[in-house]
């Protein structure tokens, strides 16, 4: 992955506290990208639960163990382990009500990483805005607490959404492949849908499937450290 200049040694707190930032500004847009999409495309179930937003504490079923355990513990532990943020929370989609059942389902399949890449915008905006603050050799702690949050939510949205694209049943990819692929493929995606977490873990835990994707990722981080010294002449 491309450098950035950041390192993660610094307090358990601030690595927390930061991680869980990150890690709700782009899940609040990712969910709510898709119950948007599917209240617009005549879906509302979500809606009716309150999940029509971008505010991240609905997209948390608090009653549920396994809700709070994906959507806060899991993406707080691995903010500590790991630098950045990994979880899992979802909302519910009805295809039954679309008008295009796989043509609607593959849309708001893709509206929760087009919500994550919103977020990357915002903060590859913020950071432009900011660059002469946050980028000096002498960085006061606010600026360097500051950059820090910039960068990490930015990096959590990209590898999120792009993660998210990847088409392996329940990720979102697979639904925008199960629209476009022909009757072999969609067969074979609905075989492999009871056992696509254990498929993920194998890829990407054992196999070491980061790898298809970091050329991506890396792409999308170009800019957001190329540009901004363009723009500010540094």
């Amino acid at each position: 992955m491309i450098p950035l200049g950041v390192t993660f040694d610094d307090t358990v707190v601030t690595k927390l506290v930061i991680g869980l930032i990150a890690w709700f500004a782009q899940m609040g847009f990712h969910e709510g990208g898709h119950a948007w999409a599917a209240w617009k495309l005549g879906d509302d179930t979500a809606y009716l639960m309150g999940k029509r937003t971008v505010n991240p504490f609905a997209h948390v079923n608090w009653r549920e163990p396994f809700s709070v355990i994906s959507a806060v513990v899991m993406p707080a532990v691995t903010s500590l382990y790991f630098g950045i943020p990994l979880g899992m929370a979802w909302v519910p989609v009805n295809p039954s009500k679309f008008r295009h059942p796989l043509r609607d389902n593959a849309i708001v399949a893709f509206a929760g990483p087009a919500g994550g890449f919103v977020v990357a915008i915002i903060f590859f905006l913020l950071y432009v805005a900011v660059y002469p603050i946050v980028s000096g050799p002498e960085l006061s702690t606010a600026g360097a607490l500051l950059y820090r949050l910039i960068v990490i939510t930015y990096i959590t949205a990209i590898v999120y959404s792009v993660f998210n694209l990847v088409p392996i049943p329940p990720l979102d990819g697979s639904s925008i492949l199960y629209y476009f692929g022909n009757e072999p493929l969609r067969n074979l995606l609905d075989k492999i849908r009871p056992y696509g977490f254990m498929i993920i873990v194998v890829v990407f835990w054992i196999l070491g499937g980061g790898r298809i994707i970091s050329p991506a990722i890396d792409a999308l981080i170009t800019p957001f450290v190329k540009i901004p010294p363009l723009i500010w002449g540094s």
